[in-house]
């Protein structure tokens, strides 16, 4: 008979399960398990190898015995890999996107909420008050002319930041709605949790306590995205110049707090033989959907980590350490790939056929292991050949060809963030997270943007690029819920010195066009000769009037009054 850690035989329904594991049918266990029965001694020695080999450890974190998963019953053996044909399990379906379209700015409020603002301002002024006892009397809308202004700088990128207020190279959008010394004095009092409401249990164990709302909130935007079938997972790093314990950040997202924390997934528990980076992906993949095929790369691929995957019907496929890769395999040596033409493969499968293992040769040996792709269907790619001097095709592996497709994912992530970031200097690690994460939510915003345009059908030309998107949601941060006397840095001469052409100023989105209080129309029949186009879409009229506050011309007549159009 097989027992369990409790020496209670094992029911008919884990007996199947560890019939199917082990490719064989239940009468071949019966007659197997019979003929050992006949011998008493023999069944002592059987119990005694169970308990060794079969039975989980009596501390496996489990709450029952229907809760231990199959693996912790299969006999510890050597696994065989043989050269064959791997059979791929079916793809999941691709994902289908909204064609619905939103301003930049309600993208970005998906990650960041208003309520998020009107936190910050109370806890700043509680803040200032503790330190000096005096309110600093900030106010949500402050606040979103700090960060505002503060993406407008990394836009704008001059080689110091007091440059933005100084009289030779003054930025009006940014000095015009924030002074210098009080830029200054928010940024560094800038709070998103009250410390007194975190015990010093919490602080211990959480070493990013102190911007935990700001990544919670993030993290609820993230995580109401569609769920692409083929996700990525690598590691993402937050330049920071000054003292931090936690030195490595890895993205859903997670937050990697550094050497002697603890990553686990909170569904499972964790194996002990998965190190830190097989325990990231399996915390990193409680919230995706059966069936998806994720893709790593090296620093985190693993065979433990495949197979406890596998069993939880997440697929995997990654670049893997040549340490990592079992030395009973057998595979082909680089030595022997690169003798062979170039575009030359090895590829080994596991006896139980969930595993390949993949070496290809181009400029470098790459080794790749998978739990849902292997070589086939071979294609072909193309590369530059020194010896001919002229480019050339070589074969390339399914699994390589859809690595170099999925894997980019992060890494796109980083160039969009990289591009304008508000990386002004700060010694406060707490700031640089802050400002991080606001340039992530405006980069995943605009990603999505872009997925929505595309199922929309817009035209390439006219989809919004990733500069004018900031642009658009700076310019609404610092800009909500400001009267037409705030707004005089807008309202510059259409006439250009020297110039017979006005220059065109850029339609504002609508939330801003849409707050009627501060819309008011400007005749500029005295200031100009000619009549200008109207701005409003389809129209061709021309007009001397014009909106004050967005600075472009609309029309207004008997037959068509654009202006209230416009603005509606």
């Amino acid at each position: 008979m097989v027992f369990n850690k409790n020496k209670q035989p094992l029911t008919e329904k884990q007996l199947q399960e560890l019939a199917d594991t082990l490719d064989l049918d239940n009468s071949d266990i019966e007659d197997d398990l019979l003929t050992r029965d006949n011998d008493v001694d023999e069944e002592l020695e059987l119990e005694q190898d169970l308990e060794q080999e079969i039975l989980p450890p009596e501390d496996d974190g489990f709450d029952s015995e229907d809760d231990v998963p199959l693996s912790h019953f299969v006999p510890a053996r050597s696994k065989k890999w043989m050269r064959k044909a791997f059979i791929p399990p079916n793809p999941p379906n691709p994902v289908n996107y909204s064609d619905s379209l939103k301003n930049p700015l309600e993208y970005f409020e998906k990650y960041i909420s208003n309520d998020f603002f009107a936190s910050v301002s109370t806890l700043t002024n509680m803040r200032e008050v503790s330190v000096t006892g005096h309110s600093l009397e900030t106010s949500a809308t402050e606040i979103k002319k700090l960060f505002g202004c503060t993406m407008l700088i990394g836009i704008y990128a001059l080689p110091r930041l007091r440059m933005f207020w100084a009289q030779n190279t003054r930025v009006p959008i940014v000095s015009d709605n924030i002074t210098r010394n009080r830029f200054f004095k928010l940024r560094s009092r800038l709070k998103v949790v009250d410390d007194n409401m975190i015990s010093a249990e919490e602080k211990s164990h959480d070493r990013f306590w102190k911007v935990r709302p700001l990544l919670d909130s993030i993290q609820r935007g993230c995580r109401m995205n569609e769920r692409s079938p083929m996700v990525s997972i690598d590691e993402q790093m937050i330049p920071f110049a000054g003292q931090v314990l936690m030195k490595q950040f890895v993205r859903d997202f997670y937050l990697y707090e550094g050497k002697g924390s603890s990553v686990e997934s909170a569904l499972l528990a964790t194996p002990e033989k998965l190190d830190v980076g097989g325990r990231m992906v399996l915390k990193l993949t409680d919230t995706l959907p059966l069936g998806v095929f994720v893709f790593t790369d090296r620093y985190f691929t693993s065979i433990p980590l495949i197979d406890f995957l596998f069993s939880r019907k997440v697929f995997l496929a990654g670049t893997i350490m040549a340490n990592r890769i079992p030395k009973n395999a057998g595979i082909s040596s680089d030595n022997d790939l690169k003798k062979k033409k170039r575009g030359s493969y090895d590829q080994l499968v596991r006896d139980d056929g969930k595993i390949s293992l993949v070496k290809w040769f181009d400029n470098k040996p790459v080794n790749l292991a998978s739990s849902c792709m292997g070589v086939e269907p071979e294609g072909s790619c193309r590369r530059w050949s020194k010896s001919e001097r002229k480019y050339i095709d070589i074969k390339q592996p399914a699994i390589v060809k859809n690595y170099n497709a999925f894997m980019g994912g992060v890494d796109l992530l980083d160039r969009v963030i990289g591009k304008y970031s508000m990386r002004n200097r700060t010694n406060k690690w707490t700031i640089r997270t802050i400002f991080h994460f606001i340039d992530f939510s405006v980069a995943a915003g605009w990603l999505e943007y872009r997925e929505n345009a595309k199922a929309a059908g817009l035209p390439r030309k006219e989809i919004m690029d990733f500069l004018d998107f900031k642009l658009s949601i700076a310019k609404s941060l610092i800009l909500e819920n400001q009267g037409e006397d705030d707004m005089e840095f807008e309202a510059e001469d259409d006439e250009q010195p020297g110039s017979k052409r006005r220059s065109v100023q850029p339609i504002p989105d609508k939330r801003c066009r849409r707050q009627g209080n501060i819309h008011l129309m400007e005749f500029m029949k005295d200031k100009q000769k000619s009549r200008s186009k109207c701005r409003l879409p389809n129209c061709n009229k021309l007009t001397f009037a014009k909106c004050k506050a967005c600075g472009i011309y609309l029309c207004c007549s008997v037959e068509r009054n654009c202006f209230a159009t416009f603005h509606q």
